[in-house]
């Protein structure tokens, strides 16, 4: 075998053997795209229409998970929330809205696809944008 496929054929099994490590792996950290097509209530701020980042990051030690949506280097909205668990895995990755109003939607539950972990989303220990956003 030549040297150029023996290192293809090692890239194409290193690389099988990642993605199946990172989707088994724990979700203590991570970050995902939302699309939000319409103002939604995040972390007790109202998002604008767009494309963003929603990241977390779960404190070590405990079921606090710092939360940010983001685009770019600016936060539009930073809070905490509880990592917690299902008696069974969600069978769908989901962002999970529930209603904060007569005519607003609010992040209430953050959900990850073979897991029985999610995130409960705190919209009552909301704080400020941080990076220089504004609000």
């Amino acid at each position: 075998m030549r040297p150029v496929s023996r290192f293809l054929v090692a890239a194409s099994i290193l690389s099988s053997f990642l993605a199946i490590f990172a989707s088994t792996g724990a979700r203590n950290d991570g970050s995902r795209p939302v699309k939000l097509s319409e103002s939604i209530e995040v972390l007790g701020t109202t998002v604008p229409p767009g494309s963003y980042d929603l990241r977390w990051t779960r404190e070590p030690g405990s079921e606090t998970v710092k939360l940010e949506v983001t685009h770019g280097k600016r936060v539009f909205a930073s809070g905490k929330g509880v990592w917690a668990s299902s008696e069974r895995p969600y069978p769908h990755e989901a962002l999970v809205y529930r209603q904060a109003g007569s005519t607003s939607s609010a992040l209430s539950e953050i959900r990850f696809r073979g897991s029985s972990d999610w995130i409960r989303v705190d919209s009552t220990t909301a704080g400020s944008p941080t990076s220089g956003g504004t609000r």
